[in-house]
Formats: C-alpha cells, sequence, structure tokens
C-alpha cells in the first residue's frame, strides 16, 4: 500500500465540483449579507491596495437585482454557466454586495472565460478590497502569466488580511505551486512568503510537504522537525515525518513515531488510518488489517478505510472478501472510481474471468485505473481466445480517445508482440506511423519487430530516422551497432555506434552487452570477456550469460563456458538463445 494520500478518493473532477446553485430566494437575500469564502480558481487581474476604491454605501433591493439574480440561478441549474455569469455580474453592478460580487466571480470561474472572470473579479474588489480570498483566487492565474513577484505580494497580502486562513490558504498554494511550478521555483517562492521568513509553523508545514512532494526528503525532513519542535504533538506533522522516513528507507524508525500516539485510547481516526498504512507498507499487514478494522467498525462508511481492507485482501489473495469490500465501496459511491477495477481482481482471483471482464469493461474512462482495466480486460479476451475481438475493442479505444491513439497503438503492438504476432504487430506499426509520422517509439518498436522478421532494411532506415533527429539516443545507436554487428559484417560501423552508446551510458548493461558481442565478432576475445563480465555483474541476465559462455568457450575455457550457460539455465530454464548456443558446441 503506498503510504502516500490517497488521492483516489480525494481526486474529485471540476465537473463533479461544479455548482449547486443555492436557493434563489437566499441569495437575494445575501444581496446584502456579509460575503462569506468563497472556493475558485484566481484571474490574473492584480490592483494594489492603493488602487481599490473604497466600497460604496449599500443599494437598496430593485426588481432589476432580484431577476437578474433569480434568471441567473435558472440558467445556472440548465447548465447555462455563461448566462448566469452574465447575469451575476449585472447584478455585482447594481449593488455594492460582497456577497453577490463574490458569488458572481464564483459563476465566472466556472466558464474559464478570462474577460468574464476578470469583469467579475475587478468588481468584487471594488466592494471589498480587503477580502483576503480575492488575492489567494489570483495566485494559479498569475503562476501561468510567469509573474511569480505578483504570487508572493498577493499572497502576502492575504495572509496579512486573514491571518487565521493561513492553514487553508497555504495549502491551496501549495497544491497550486505542485500543479503549475517546478520544484525548485516552488519551494525558492515559498522561502520568499514573510510567515515563512518569520518562521511561522504553519509555513514551515507547507515548505515540508512541498519539499517532500519533490523528492527533497531531508529539506523536508528539517523543515517538519522545526514545525515539531514547536508543536510536538501536532498530528499532521508527525504523519508527514513518518512518510519522509519511509521514502527515506527507514521504515522502522516511521513506525515508532506513530506506534505511541496512533495507538493510544484517544487516537483520531486520521492518525489511527496513517498508521496502519505505514505498517502495510513494511508488510506488517496482519497487524494493518487489525486497525484497519477497528476502524471500519468505528468509520464504516470511511472510504479509505473500506478500501485498505479491500487492498490487503487482494495481496492475500482473498478473492471473496476482496469483492465484499468493494461491493462496500460501490454503494457508497465509489467516489475514488477504481472499485470496478478491483472488483475486476477480485474475480479473477475467484477464477471467474467472465465477470471479471465485465468489471474491467465497466471501469469509467475518468477512472486512474481505466487503462490498467483496458490491459486487463484484452489480455483475458486474448487468452481466452478472443484475439479479434481484443483488437476491435482496442480499435474503439482509439476512435473514442483520439489524443490517446498513440498509447494504444503501442500498447496493442506490444500486446501482439507478447504472443508472437511479429507480422501483425510489424503492420500495426506501419499503420500508425502514416497517422503519427516519424514519431520516434513508433519507428524504435516497428525496428525492433523487423528484426526477427528479416526486414533488417525497414529496421536499418527506421533507426537512422531516429537518429538524424536525435543523434544522441542511446537505444537507438545500441540498437542499429548490435543488429549491424549479429547480422552483419558491418563490424567497424557496428562498433563506432555501440563505444557512442556507451560513451552516453557507461554503466548499462544491455550497451555493454553490445560492445562485447562485436569486439566478439572482430575477433578480440579478451576484450569481448571483459566487457561482456562487466555486463553480467551489472545485470546476471540470461541472454547475458549465453554470450558470455560462448566467449569463454573460444577461448577454449570450456568449464568456465558451461558454468555461465548453467548459471543462465537457472535463471531461465528454456532459453532459447543458451539451448541453441550450447547445441551448436555439440552440447
Amino acid at each position: 500500500m503506498d503510504l502516500l494520500p490517497m488521492h483516489w478518493l480525494r481526486s474529485v473532477s471540476s465537473l463533479q465540483r461544479s455548482l449547486v446553485f443555492a436557493s434563489a430566494t437566499l441569495l437575494v437575500a445575501c444581496a446584502v449579507a456579509p460575503a462569506q469564502p468563497v472556493e475558485s480558481s484566481p484571474p490574473e487581474v492584480t490592483p494594489t491596495e492603493q488602487e481599490l476604491p473604497k466600497n460604496k454605501p449599500a443599494l437598496p433591493l430593485s426588481s432589476e437585482l432580484v431577476y437578474d439574480i433569480l434568471t441567473a440561478e435558472i440558467a445556472g441549474q440548465r447548465g447555462e454557466i455563461g448566462i448566469a455569469a452574465d447575469l451575476y455580474n449585472n447584478a455585482a453592478n447594481l449593488v455594492d454586495s460582497p456577497a453577490v460580487a463574490a458569488r458572481s466571480t464564483q459563476i465566472a470561474n466556472f466558464t474559464r472565460n478570462q474577460p468574464r472572470i476578470n469583469r467579475a473579479l475587478k468588481r468584487w474588489i471594488e466592494v471589498d478590497p480587503t477580502d483576503a480570498d480575492i488575492y489567494i483566487m489570483q495566485v494559479p492565474f498569475l503562476m501561468l502569466k510567469g509573474d511569480y513577484a505578483a504570487v508572493i505580494k498577493n499572497v502576502n497580502t492575504a495572509l496579512a488580511l486573514a491571518p487565521e486562513q493561513s492553514e487553508s490558504y497555504l495549502a491551496r498554494v501549495s497544491e497550486n505551486l505542485i500543479e503549475l511550478a517546478k520544484p525548485e521555483q516552488a519551494l525558492s517562492m515559498l522561502q520568499q512568503l514573510k510567515v515563512y521568513q518569520d518562521n511561522d509553523p504553519e509555513a514551515l508545514f507547507a515548505y515540508a510537504r512541498m519539499a517532500a512532494f519533490s523528492k527533497q526528503y531531508d529539506s523536508a525532513l528539517l523543515h517538519v522537525n522545526q514545525v515539531l519542535k514547536e508543536q510536538p504533538a501536532r498530528e499532521d506533522a508527525l504523519i508527514l515525518k513518518a512518510e519522509v522516513l519511509q521514502r527515506m528507507g527507514n521504515g522502522a524508525s516511521a513506525m515508532a513515531l506513530l506506534k505511541k500516539p496512533a495507538t493510544h485510547k484517544d487516537a483520531s481516526e486520521n492518525l489511527r488510518f496513517s498508521y496502519a498504512k505505514l505498517l502495510g507498507e513494511n508488510n506488517k499487514t496482519a497487524e494493518a488489517r487489525s486497525i484497519f478494522l477497528v476502524l471500519n467498525t468505528d468509520f464504516p462508511e470511511n472510504e479509505e478505510v473500506i478500501f485498505a481492507l479491500g487492498l490487503i485482501a487482494i495481496q492475500e489473495q482473498e478473492g471473496q472478501q476482496a469483492k465484499h469490500y468493494f461491493n462496500q465501496l460501490i454503494s457508497l459511491g465509489d467516489n475514488g472510481k477504481q472499485a470496478a477495477y478491483f472488483m475486476g481482481l477480485a474475480e479473477q482471483l475467484n477464477q471467474n474471468n467472465e465477470a471479471a471482464m465485465i468489471w474491467f469493461v465497466s471501469v469509467p474512462v475518468d477512472s486512474q485505473r481505466f487503462e490498467a482495466a483496458q490491459s486487463n480486460y484484452i489480455n483475458l479476451l486474448a487468452d481466452s481466445g478472443q484475439m479479434k475481438k481484443a483488437r476491435l475493442h482496442l480499435k474503439l479505444l482509439r476512435t473514442e480517445q483520439p489524443n490517446k491513439a498513440l498509447q494504444y497503438y503501442l500498447f496493442e503492438a506490444s500486446f501482439l508482440r507478447e504472443r508472437d504476432q511479429d507480422q501483425a504487430a510489424f503492420d500495426l506499426y506501419t499503420e500508425a506511423l502514416q497517422q503519427f509520422p516519424g514519431q520516434t517509439e513508433l519507428l524504435y518498436g516497428r525496428a525492433m519487430v523487423a528484426e526477427p522478421l528479416n526486414y533488417l532494411s525497414v529496421l536499418e532506415d527506421d533507426l537512422r530516422a531516429i537518429l538524424e533527429k536525435e543523434p544522441n539516443n542511446s537505444h537507438a545507436l545500441n540498437a542499429l551497432g548490435y543488429t549491424l554487428a549479429d547480422r552483419t559484417n558491418r563490424y567497424q560501423e557496428a562498433l563506432a555506434l555501440i563505444n557512442k552508446a556507451v560513451e552516453l551510458s557507461p554503466n548499462d548493461a544491455y550497451y555493454l552487452d553490445s560492445l562485447a558481442w562485436v569486439h566478439y565478432r572482430l575477433g578480440h576475445l579478451e576484450q569481448a570477456e571483459r566487457f561482456m563480465k562487466q555486463a553480467v555483474a551489472i545485470q546476471s541476465d540470461a541472454e547475458f550469460l549465453a554470450h558470455l559462455g560462448e566467449i569463454l568457450w573460444q577461448q577454449g575455457k570450456h568449464a568456465e563456458a558451461k558454468k555461465a550457460w548453467s548459471d543462465g539455465l537457472k535463471k531461465d530454464s528454456n532459453n532459447k538463445l543458451i539451448l541453441s548456443t550450447m547445441s551448436r558446441f555439440g552440447l
């Protein structure tokens, strides 16, 4: 189980977060009520406080105002968001109400129309320049513009206006930074915030989270320790520190850190969950399960707990138990849109492949498990002899999701190769290249399948096409070099290509194998042996051992050669290359 937060539950699409229009009567009443904080994405307008006009006296309700708000709400309910935004903008201009201006900005944001958003925000600033939310809302748009100085200024302003919102604002800004900025850039911006420079615990914690996300674990640990020095019992800081320690490979310390607070009688749900999850990551499955079971009793509708129990059941190959938990998730709404995928895995464990296929094909396209589900479905179809149906399904996916057509072409080609359908894979690569001419992965894939089909001219043409665009593509250099060494007598040309690949990646075992092989073909047996042993030391692959055995045999080192082949057969008893090599030498 992954220790990081389970985004499967929290990953709700923008459509699912979209407007839930309130009662028009209530909204009209809000025209003269104080503004409430509004969750929304910011536009690009960045006025200074000096530019902001003072609030005007509130205007009385008018028939025009009521009409605009009521009509806007009706338009919103019908999905006519643009009309709703324009009507709310009219309403906001009729009354000096922060609530109406905030609502206007919220709805304008859903249109993703920059002029609308700017108009709404400008009006909100006019009626209430001291609302901190306004400045936070602008942050993502400012990031998109690359105006990082304005980002820092806006966040500083918001935190000065509403210091009590420090935790939530910094969390929102951190999410924006994760999405829109490079790690180093994000961390640098956090360091420039006044609250960070003042060693505010919330700022230090935000920095620690960002550093952990950026895999800068030493820095994350340093900052979270600063927070814990001031707030030793702070749960989210303890949990983050445990996550960081786990990522640093110190699972024992991570578990020790959480054990006492998580097993205390007053431990929170979140702390207990995090500890159980940590136990699961450290292969203490039974202990993890016992905590999750108690949590399930205490909080029977906690989907994360149910999900964790389902995962454990899958891990332990308990198909019926897994079905039980994932059925619960489905009955609760399956917010993470993953239950169907795991139901498919459970049915596979139950050896009910027909049911598994139904579940896999029912995984929604916006689930993070969609591709994995499609892969499992395709493979089950093929395993049941329905190859034609499998390929038709992949063709349908390419049609329905043209933005992922390349991905599905590559998957299908690999799928065909795994089933020794090299010609079909070759034809598919050729078809894909008509749609994506010159695409590197397709050219490389076709070159690899061209070799067993003896289409060596196609192989060379495709690899040279890659190298023309990417002269330092080490994979193409090595593949072409090895093929020339193994299938032709163009050894010097092969040597030059492989030497360049090794220069680019000196510790790549496959490149060293190729280098050994071309030296072998040139008759440089001692050099071949040296490079081949380097390759085997890095990765003891069966085919490498086949090559090593042949090189040793040709030097008269028969006992060493036999041992190399024996070691290779221990790894792969049916390795065709080893068996054919031994047969050539009468063994």
